[in-house]
């Protein structure tokens, strides 16, 4: 069952250099050791993590610094074992991970099935227009490289392998090369960046920030519904590279849920 989740930390660290989700890995791991070993080991030798990393919020107060950070979790196993592991007043990480905090809050922002997002969205959704504000550096890889730019095909090929990974429906292997042909880029406003990732072939990654516009360009049976669960599916799974570091953390709209717009008109809410 996806669910975001936003932790607040009060560090008992100095910052950390970088990008924060780098330590916010280490740390997450840390805790989740905590309360069930083998679930970290099997997380971390996953090829297909579970889990992923959104923006960052650091924050000096009057009682010292505080990090909030989302956290969108993909596979039902682990949504249990990580809200035990960070139980509001545990203290987790250690110097060796550069990150050391203790739990403040823990609130889930978001949850719903696979299978309940999978039904909303093949009864009561539509629209052709689809759109991706990437909210931390975000990169993809291709033949060993980075690609910054979001081409579709890529981006939703990845969002298909997450949501395969964790959930018992899929959407056949045709579905990428019909994203090919029909999911064309309207617009887009991205600036380039540059991350430092220790470790990394030599520690930068090109990504970029902003935003990209897509438009399903063609008709088709399924595929379009398919389209825009995964469009959907990216606020909780992310996109591209490095997500349980933080990259690729995205908000997306575009579709028009009837369902929802209709529960809006009957408390007297306008849904635009």
């Amino acid at each position: 069952m996806p669910a975001l989740v936003e932790v607040t930390l009060h560090v008992l660290s100095a910052r950390p250099g970088g990008l924060l989700g780098v330590p916010l890995h280490g740390l997450l791991f840390s805790a989740l050791e905590r309360v069930n070993a083998a679930l970290s080991e099997r997380l971390h030798a996953a090829e297909v993590k579970g889990f992923r990393i959104g923006q960052s919020r650091w924050e000096e107060t009057a009682s010292g610094a505080h990090l909030t950070f989302q956290v969108g979790v993909l596979d039902d196993s682990l949504l249990g074992p990580l809200l035990e592991a960070l139980t509001v007043g545990r203290t987790h990480g250690s110097e060796a991970t550069t990150l050391r905090g203790e739990v403040l809050a823990v609130q889930i922002t978001a949850q719903e099935s696979y299978g309940d997002l999978y039904a909303r969205h093949a009864s009561d959704v539509s629209g052709r227009d689809l759109h991706f504000t990437f909210l931390t550096p975000t990169t993809f890889r291709t033949t060993d490289l980075d690609m910054p730019f979001p081409v579709p095909k890529t981006v939703y090929y990845g969002l298909q392998r997450r949501w395969e990974a964790f959930s018992d429906l899929h959407f056949g292997a045709e579905l990428t090369n019909w994203v090919g042909r029909a999911v064309r880029v309207r617009d887009y406003r991205l600036k380039p960046r540059t991350v430092q990732f220790k470790g990394a072939r030599g520690s930068a990654m090109t990504a970029s920030l902003g935003e990209v516009h897509y438009v399903i360009a063609r008709p088709g049976d399924a595929e379009p519904t398919f389209v825009r669960l995964l469009t959907e599916f990216a606020n909780y799974a992310g996109v591209g590279y490095k997500t349980t570091f933080g990259l690729g953390h995205v908000e997306t709209w575009g579709w028009h849920d009837h369902l929802q717009a209709a529960a809006g008109q009957t408390a007297g809410i306008d849904p635009d």
